[in-house]
């Protein structure tokens, strides 16, 4: 079993090795950031980062062409302290066959964004989780969604805590609380970033999001020794053309 993974945001390229035909892509989006949120009323704060989503493909290729894929990277704060937070970016290999979208931003004023899916391309699929919105009349920022895994949808996050993920997907940012507090940022792959709490904190921010991830995974091309091995056990024997045969 051969694989080769890319975490790291944005381009790079793979050449498939020789022999190989067929490789599974396992995508995730990267996360969307939280909401920073600098109003200093009691009831406001960022709301959290939705999740990425998740999609497996299989994917033809040719033994030598090099392929390019790009991992989303995971949504960024706001440049200023009472900012919505940035989208997550999507994952894709060979674009023409898979993509995986990247989770939506919380807003500075407590709203929250939405797991990633609705524009994934791929044979299986799951959407990412969704942020909290901000929590209660405290102040307190809302929990990031957890991104989507290779089995189920990303949970959604509910109060100041981040969603716990699972199959590969990250777990949520947890939401700032008190006065003045950051989000914190999302888990790998793919999770949402927690929103900021309120404040008037020139440092205080929403979590960034996760970076997504492109995963591919294929079966090696049988040796010299395997096929020989199949063919004796099936009964296989090689025939020698018509032309290396000696007349009588």
């Amino acid at each position: 079993m051969g694989s080769n993974n890319a975490t790291t945001s944005g381009w790079n390229n793979w050449t498939a090795p020789a022999g190989v035909w067929l490789v599974t892509a396992e995508l995730y989006g990267g996360g969307g950031a939280g909401g920073s949120n600098n109003n200093t009323a009691a009831a406001n704060g960022g709301g959290g980062g939705g999740g990425g989503a998740y999609v497996r493909t299989a994917v033809p290729v040719i033994p030598g062409v090099v392929y390019s894929r790009y991992v989303g990277g995971g949504g960024a704060y706001g440049a200023s302290n009472n900012s919505n937070g940035a989208n997550g970016g999507n994952s894709n290999f060979n674009t023409a066959y898979t993509r995986a979208e990247g989770g939506y931003p919380g807003n500075r004023n407590g709203a929250n964004g939405a797991g990633g899916g609705i524009l994934s391309v791929g044979d299986i699929g799951y959407y990412g989780g969704r942020g909290n919105n901000k929590t209660g009349t405290s102040g307190q920022g809302g929990g990031g969604g957890a991104g989507a895994g290779n089995a189920a949808r990303g949970n959604n996050a509910s109060g100041q805590a981040g969603a716990t993920g699972g199959g590969g997907g990250g777990t949520g940012g947890t939401g700032g609380t008190g006065t003045n507090n950051n989000g914190t940022v999302g888990g790998t792959y793919g999770a949402g970033g927690g929103g900021s709490s309120n404040g008037n904190a020139a440092a205080k921010r929403g979590g960034n999001g996760a970076n997504g991830a492109v995963l591919l995974s294929w079966l090696d091309p049988p040796t010299y020794n395997e096929r020989l091995l199949g063919c004796v056990r099936f009964g296989i024997t090689r025939q020698v053309p018509r032309s290396q045969t000696r007349r009588r």
